[in-house]
This record gives C-alpha cells, structure tokens and sequence, in this order.
C-alpha cells in the first residue's frame, strides 16, 4: 500500500473519522444551527482538520470566516457561519492545508491562500473568484499551510512559502517559482514554515518511517543557514515557531517532534540551554487513544505557541502532546507554576494565546481529541464556561477575536462533525496569538 500520508491523517483515518457518504454541500446547505446560548455549529459530513481565520476580506467593515475541509469544498461564510455568495470553492480532495490572508494582487482586498490534498495551491479573492496564475499544480499532496513572507528583503512584493515534498516552495504572486526556489530538502513537510523577515524554518517526516526527521532553515536568499538540516531521532508534523527569547535581534527555532521533545535550537542549529524538555508520556490511567502502530504516545504534533504570558518581558512556549497535556515553559526549559495541564485524550490543536479575563495576562485556548475546547488562565485554572463541548474531537487549532464589534471574544474553530462558533466567551484583551501559526500570514515568529 502507498503510504503518502502523515502520522496525522494516518491517525484520522485509523479514528474511522474519514468515512465515505453524504457530501459535505449538502450539510452546510442546511445552514449553521444553534447548540445552545452563544453556541452555533455549522455541519459538515467530514472533519474540519484546517484551522480557520477570521477577517474583512472584503473591506466592507463585515468580518468573514474562512475554513477548508475534508469534504473537498473550502467555506467562507459569515459571522453567523452562513455561506456567502460565491462559496464554497471545490476541490477533489479535502483541506489539511490552513488559509493564510495576503493581498497578492496588491488591490487593497486580501486573498485566501490554501493548500489542498489533491495537490494544488489556490488562491481566491473575496467573492471566490480564482486569482490569475492560480491554482499552482504542485504535483503531490500538500499538507503544509503557506506562509507569507513580506517585509524589507522580499523583492518585488509578497511571495508564499509551502514545504512539500523533497522541496521547499517560494511562489511569486502570480503563482510562478521565485528565482532560487524551490531548494531542496529531506522528507516531506507535514508542518508549516516559519519567517522572521529574514529566516525561513521548517519541519519534515519520512512517510511510513517515524525514525526519521529534520529540521530546515534558510536564508531568504535560498542559501541553508549553517548547520542546517538537523536530523531529529523521530519525525516532526510540529510547525516551528520563530522567536527572539533574549530580545538581541537573534532567532531561535522552536518545535516539537514525535519523540516527545520540544525543541529549541539556534540558526546554527546549537540547542538552548535547558533544551530539549520531554513531555511526560504515560504516568498513570488510560493511554489517550487511539495510539496507532508506530506512534508514540509523547509525540508532540501541534505546534507550540510562544508569547509573554505573564507581562514580564519574557517569553514562554505552550504545547500540547499525544500525552493528554499542555505543557507551558519558559525560555530556560523550566515548567510554569500550574502546568502542564491535562485533559481526556490527545491535544494535536495548537493553543491560542489571549487575554480572555481581563487580567493581562495570556489566557491559552486549545482543543483535544476529547471533544472539548479547553481554556486555562495563565496560571493553568480552568477559565469561566470552559470546557465547550464540541461534541467531537478537535484537531484544528481555534482563532480568537471579536467578530462583531462588540469587545467580547469570539472563537472559531473546525472539529470532526464542523465548523463551531462561540460568542462572547470573555472580554477580549491582549492577543498577541490568537490562532494557528500566530497571524494571518502564518509567520509563527515573535520578535
């Protein structure tokens, strides 16, 4: 049997969550539903894997939601998770991929970028008409998330990043190769770039041999930073995040891997003092099921997040495991008073970072295959009203904001029965990360 797919989807359809039926239109034609006060719930007949993005992508002063599935069609609806005109777009195959917003065409109005399993990238403007050049063929299935990369040493306006496979893409906005790229690399990319402006990181996997791993950087000139690719001991779907822990204008690449290791390595590729931290696995109970053959309950799949928690000036990482823990350390690798937290089964969901108490302080927001949305105070206390139950397990990572105008905190986020939205779960304050991958160009990177 081929085996293209990650450990991930290796794991959904081990779940029996990819099931063949009705078509996922037909569902999300019947309109979104109320579950209860605050609670509205969109259907779809597969699971909503991709993490969804809140935004005007049209500069009418409406938000819009943007979100891929499983059933092959890509959403964008409005703040009451109705379809809008237009939508949804198809493709053959389903959405792993997560959207990123960038206004390619450079007109003012933002455009969906996103990925798809039938191997194609896309990118539609707001009213989901395709812009010129695209979709890109890539030739195999694409898992990663694109990621922007804007900024004083991007020539010629913005470009998109997407690892694949044996290769790490940069397109032009009229979706041809940029000059130099693409570069070659080990495995095939799971996980999601990260850029800083100047440097480039990613993760990779073996498909089918979970002993082999790598980490990626490079320069934005297409030239691999010295040190680079690290061999890792087991393979890594854990999108890097990009962060300058010591405020000297230097990156540090933060990930995790299958082994159960959160990494932190520098652009040498040099591991921080204190790292790798172990998650720790197994220590009593049930194993968070289902554990796959090959799979290793510590792995660490989602992505971590990093910001200052607290407001001291310091950064910390937050991350959830196959363990049935999120785990939040600071920047010397030591745990956080209150943490790691536990929940019922395995947390692939990447947290939101937030203030959602109105004490300054980040709250994490973040689901789990135990059907539930969880949500914690710095301090590793269960916030007010949460958990939120979803009603299904959750692999995609929430987004966070106000989607109405109105001050409170909105969440967004795909489980395997659809698209849910929770309305005004706090007074919203500092965001620093409110969603998958930090911001609407999946940069990952603090500064």
């Amino acid at each position: 049997m081929r085996f293209p797919h990650s450990p991930l989807l290796v794991l959904l359809v081990l779940s029996g969550v990819l099931t063949i039926g009705l078509s996922g239109c037909l569902l999300a034609s019947r309109g979104a539903r109320d579950l209860g006060p605050g609670h509205r719930h969109l259907p779809t007949h597969k699971p909503v894997i991709s993490s969804p993005i809140g935004a005007d992508l049209d500069g009418d002063g409406d938000m819009e939601i943007a979100v891929g599935s499983w059933d092959g069609r890509f959403y964008v609806l409005d703040t009451h998770l109705n379809l809008l005109p237009g939508w949804p777009r198809r493709s053959q195959r389903g959405f792993f991929s997560s959207p990123a917003l960038v206004d390619l065409d450079q007109d003012g109005d933002s455009e969906i970028v996103v990925g798809s399993d039938r191997g194609r990238v896309y990118a539609w403007h707001h009213d989901g008409a395709p812009l010129e050049g695209f979709p890109v063929d890539m030739g195999y299935q694409v898992w990663s998330s694109p990621t922007v990369l804007d900024g004083p040493a991007v020539h010629d306006g913005p470009a998109l990043a997407i690892g694949g496979n044996g290769q790490m893409h940069v397109l032009q906005a009229d979706g041809d190769p940029q000059p130099g790229w693409p570069r070659p690399m080990e495995g095939w990319a799971d996980a999601t770039a990260a850029f800083d402006g100047e440097v480039l990181a990613i993760t990779s996997l073996s498909p089918g041999d979970p002993s082999r791993g790598w980490v990626h950087a490079w320069g934005i000139d297409g030239q691999l930073l010295l040190g680079f690719p690290v061999d890792l001991s087991m393979d890594s779907d854990s999108s890097p995040a990009l962060a300058d822990f010591d405020a000297d204008g230097r990156p540090w690449v933060v990930f995790g891997d299958d082994a159960g290791l959160l990494h932190v390595l520098d652009a040498q590729g040099a591991a921080r003092h204190g790292f790798p931290v172990s998650t720790l696995g197994v220590v009593d109970g049930p194993t968070p099921t289902p554990h796959p053959p090959g799979g290793n309950v510590r792995s660490i799949e989602a992505s971590p997040a990093v910001a200052d928690l607290e407001g001291d000036g310091t950064l910390e990482i937050v991350v959830g495991s196959w363990d049935g823990r999120v785990y939040a350390w600071d920047d010397a690798g030591a745990s956080l008073p209150g943490w790691p937290v536990e929940v019922d089964d395995q947390v692939i969901s990447s947290a939101a970072l937030v203030d959602l108490d109105g004490d300054g302080g980040l709250d994490v927001v973040v689901g789990s295959k135990d059907g539930r949305l969880h949500g914690w105070t710095t301090a590793g206390l269960p916030l007010p009203g949460f958990p939120y139950d979803l009603g299904a397990p959750v692999h995609s990572s929430p987004w966070v904001g106000d989607l109405d105008g109105d001050g409170g905190a909105d969440v967004v986020v795909g489980a395997n029965n659809g698209v849910h939205l929770l309305q005004n779960v706090g007074p919203l304050g500092r965001a620093p990360w409110p969603m998958f991958h930090r911001d609407a160009h999946h940069t990952g990177a603090v500064r």
